[in-house]
């Protein structure tokens, strides 16, 4: 279920759509991520792992940071949906592989793993920098889309890895899009 808002990402560049964004495809946006999220949060018992708390926030942090970006940014949709696949993604494969793999222990943080780490960085790192690329109006070349993306990837892998409270899809949203506004703003402008 973590990883399904990454798969409707990736499906928006196939789109046809205007650049910026038309008031009906953003409010096309508003009615597809509210109702996933309003599904997800009534079907919690199907989807949060034993023991998990805080279901309802995990997923209304994840829709509000990817609504939020779509829909501040309707001339960048690469952003919104590049940091998309970077918490669907990144954050996914990094639980997958600390459950499968169970490596060695993070010296910061004794609960995650070096391989959810690198599987974190490896998974977002290439999908988020294909659907940026791929969205990107005008268009970017292969090497800005991996400068915007992979400084974001690499600080949102860091701030899921830290010892902290404050729920992983917040810390990874927002690090991920904070970062990749500082960089598609250096590399590409506004």
């Amino acid at each position: 279920m973590h990883m399904t808002p990454g798969l409707l990402a990736a499906v928006l560049p196939m789109l046809p759509h205007t650049d910026p964004l038309a008031w009906y495809s953003q409010w096309f946006l508003v009615v597809v991520i509210s109702a996933t999220a309003l599904y997800s949060i009534t079907r919690a018992r199907k989807f949060e792992r034993l023991g998990q708390n805080g279901w309802p926030v995990s997923v209304l942090s994840y829709a509000t940071i990817t609504l939020g970006l779509l829909l501040a940014f309707p001339a960048q949709t690469e952003i919104g949906i590049a940091v998309t696949m970077i918490i669907a993604f990144g954050d996914g494969s990094a639980t997958m592989a600390g459950m499968i793999v169970r490596g060695r222990k993070l010296p910061w943080n004794r609960d995650k793993s070096w391989a959810g780490l690198a599987a974190f960085v490896l998974c977002a790192a290439p999908l988020a920098t294909f659907v940026y690329w791929a969205e990107a109006h005008p268009g970017v070349s292969v090497p800005v889309a991996l400068g915007c993306v992979v400084p974001a990837v690499v600080a949102a892998a860091l701030a899921e890895s830290l010892p902290l409270r404050l729920n992983d899809n917040i810390r990874v949203g927002v690090s991920a899009g904070l970062t990749i506004l500082l960089t598609h703003a250096m590399f590409v402008g506004y």
